[in-house]
This record gives C-alpha cells, sequence and structure tokens, in this order.
C-alpha cells in the first residue's frame, strides 16, 4: 500500500471511529460536530471537489435529486415558526459532502474506504459494549431505567468514561452497523482479519442491541436479514434471519414482558395526532424548525392527557416538516437506484439491507428528518449514499478507479 492510501486509511479509520461511536462517547454533541466538521467534513468536501475539478457539473448533474431536496428543506426553514438556517445550511453541507464524498472514493481509493469503515465499526462495537458493561455491572443501571424509567443520569465512571448515552436514539445509532462491516469485507481482500472483523463487531452490537431492549430493533433487523435471500437468491442468507427470529422467540419465552407489556408505546395516539397536525398543512409543510409543536394525547391505557415533542416516526415528522413534496423528494434520492439495483441484480444487496434496516427502524422513532450528523444517519443517510456510491461505481464504466 503507497503512502497515500495508507494516510487516506488513517485518515478513514479515525473518522469512522468518531461517525460510529463518536456520540456514544462524548455527551456534549456540539462538540462532537465541530470536531467531525474539522477532522472530516471540511477535508472530505475539499477532496471531493479537487478529484472531480474537470467534471464537476457531471458530479452535480447526477446528484440532481438529492440538490433538489437540501435546497427545498434548507429554504423551507425561512417558512417556519423558528427558523434557524445556520443548522440546516450545516445540514445542506453535511448531506452532500458525504454523498459526493463516498462516490468519489469508492472509485479513487476503495480500500481505504472500506477498510476504514470496517476499522470504525469494530471500534465502535467495542465503544457500545463498553458502554452496555458500565450501565449493567459498575453503576446497576439497566437500559430499560432510564428508557422507560424516566432515569436520565450523568455517571463519571473515570476520567475517560462518562456515561451519558440516550438509549432512545442508541438503536437507530448501531443498528445498521453490521451490514456496514460486511459489506466493507467483502470489498476488502480476504484475509483472516477482514474475514473475522465483521462477525466479532456484529456479535458484540447484537449484545448491545438485545440489552437496549427496543422491539423496533428487533423487527428492523428481521426486515434488513430478510432483504438479503430476496436480493440474491442464497438460501444460507436466510440464517441471519433465522438467529433473529430464535433471538426474538427466546425473549418471548424467557422474558415476554419485554415485548408484550409495553403495548404500543402510544405510538398509534400519537401518530394519529401529528396526522390532524399534518393536514393543517399537507403540501409543503410547516417548514424545518428546532422542534415540532407539542403532540396533545389522551393516553388510551389511563385516560392521562399528555403533551409529546415528536411523532416517533421519521416519515410523519418528515411530512409534518416538508410535506408530501418534501417526502416526495426524498424518496427520488434513493428509491431510483434501489430499484436499478434489484433490476439489474448489482452486487449492492448488504447496502439495500441496511438501508432497510435503518428506514424499518426510523418507523417507529427518529426526530428530525434533516439535520446535521446525528443518531440517525447511520439508519438514513449512510446507507443510501452506500447504495448510491456502489450502484454508480459499477454500473458507469468511466467512474472505475482511476488511480
Amino acid at each position: 500500500m503507497a503512502r497515500k492510501e495508507k494516510l487516506l486509511l488513517l485518515w478513514m479509520a479515525v473518522s469512522f471511529c468518531l461517525l460510529f461511536s463518536g456520540l456514544l462517547m462524548f455527551g456534549r454533541r456540539p462538540r462532537v460536530l465541530n470536531v467531525l466538521d474539522a477532522l472530516f467534513f471540511i477535508p472530505a468536501f475539499v477532496y471531493a471537489m479537487k478529484t472531480n475539478r474537470t467534471n464537476l457539473l457531471s458530479l452535480l448533474k447526477k446528484h440532481i435529486p438529492l440538490l433538489f431536496f437540501l435546497l427545498y428543506a434548507t429554504v423551507s426553514t425561512f417558512f417556519s415558526d423558528a427558523p434557524n438556517p445556520s443548522r440546516f445550511l450545516r445540514a445542506f453541507f453535511h448531506i452532500f459532502t458525504f454523498f459526493i464524498f463516498v462516490e468519489t472514493i469508492i472509485r479513487r481509493a476503495p480500500k481505504a474506504f472500506w477498510g476504514g469503515m470496517l476499522i470504525g465499526v469494530c471500534f465502535a462495537s467495542v465503544i457500545a459494549i463498553i458502554d452496555f458493561y458500565c450501565y449493567y455491572f459498575v453503576v446497576g443501571r439497566p437500559f430499560t431505567s432510564e428508557l422507560y424509567g424516566g432515569l436520565f443520569e450523568t455517571f463519571q465512571i473515570n476520567r475517560f468514561i462518562t456515561l451519558d448515552t440516550n438509549q432512545l436514539y442508541a438503536s437507530m445509532y448501531f443498528i445498521t452497523l453490521p451490514f456496514f462491516a460486511f459489506l466493507a469485507s467483502s470489498r476488502l481482500p480476504k484475509s483472516w482479519a477482514t474475514t473475522l472483523a465483521p462477525y466479532f463487531a456484529t456479535i458484540l452490537i447484537v449484545i448491545y442491541l438485545i440489552a437496549n431492549q427496543r422491539r423496533s430493533t428487533l423487527v428492523a433487523l428481521m426486515a434488513g436479514c430478510l432483504v438479503l435471500p430476496l436480493v440474491t437468491l442464497k438460501k444460507r442468507l436466510l440464517i441471519p434471519l433465522a438467529l433473529i427470529v430464535a433471538v426474538a422467540g427466546g425473549i418471548l419465552a424467557i422474558h415476554p414482558g419485554m415485548i408484550v407489556d409495553r403495548g404500543s408505546s402510544n405510538r398509534i395516539v400519537i401518530w394519529e395526532g401529528t396526522w390532524e397536525m399534518i393536514k393543517e398543512r399537507p403540501l409543503f409543510g410547516h417548514g424545518m424548525s428546532n422542534k415540532t409543536e407539542a403532540i396533545h394525547i389522551v393516553r388510551p391505557m389511563d385516560g392521562v392527557h399528555e403533551a409529546i415533542d415528536h411523532p416517533h416516526n421519521y416519515y410523519l415528522s418528515l411530512v409534518y416538516y416538508l410535506g408530501f413534496l418534501g417526502l416526495a423528494l426524498w424518496t427520488m434520492i434513493w428509491l431510483p437506484t434501489a430499484l436499478k439495483s434489484l433490476r439489474q441484480g448489482r452486487q449492492a444487496h448488504l447496502s439495500l439491507a441496511a438501508l432497510t434496516t435503518g428506514l424499518v427502524a426510523v418507523l417507529f422513532d427518529g426526530i428530525h428528518p434533516y439535520t446535521p450528523f446525528m443518531y440517525n444517519w447511520p439508519s438514513v443517510w449512510i446507507p443510501m449514499a452506500l447504495l448510491i456510491g456502489i450502484y454508480r461505481t459499477q454500473h458507469n464504466p468511466i467512474l472505475q478507479k482511476v488511480s
């Protein structure tokens, strides 16, 4: 490996370590974003622009659906009740940069990109298991006490470890990482390290997600694992789905309360309340702002009135802020490529599975649909960028690796 590629590998490894675990390691998200800007997003933008300087117009044309959505979402903030142009301009920059960078580096330095991603996922899996161990065995606070007991506390374990995790977001943050690990491994030269690494990371992440005790996680993983045999027609890929079903069945047999006691978590009445708000401005939405107007519900179990601060559904949130026009623009970013990948048999099955898993996960949560780097990025924007980047690199011979 040449010196330049080694430096790219180091940069990618450090960047993915921070992208995949920074929000779990550090409690102050603004500081993480500032570091990511300096370490990854600004250099990635420069790299993509410099690499594509002779065909910049062609690059922009390929991303017209993405640009339309980003422009529409960013401008919409000026028509909201609480405009925040700086935040959504930053979101524009982060999302656009990630898409063009992924497409560029996959063809220019694939080993560095995929190697860095695999290292990042493995690092994140270790951070996740440390988080799990400290919560359960050091401070004695199972994740359910924070998720459903209202006990949001910060614990200083030592000078290096501070427990300040929002477990409501953690499942969206980690749920697609096993697919990323196997995707990266499949793109790297075969060795014992690249073969075993995704299994190592997946085992640790699955332990963490089971401890997280969110039913939506199991449903999303089932959906993602179901995509693999459907796309590839390989029966052996039914094994991950069978394992997830076995885990869910084991939980139902040993500790059924984890699945059945919480009912629908008031999701139905929350979604009904959100729909009433959407009907006020169905086409263009309310415009991007920092928060949704409070959703007032009556809990069906006890008749208690409650104000909810977000719809607990990424798609309803998207329609609330940006209307059905925004939903259509968002869908056009990824759906045509997903359909082409299926029809033409492109080897994008793992990124398709990751995207399916993420899109199912945010069906039950997902706060803001358009933000700078956030917990839901690994469920939405990252698998979208990977799917599009892989398809275009394989589909268009002009985009094959040139150096």
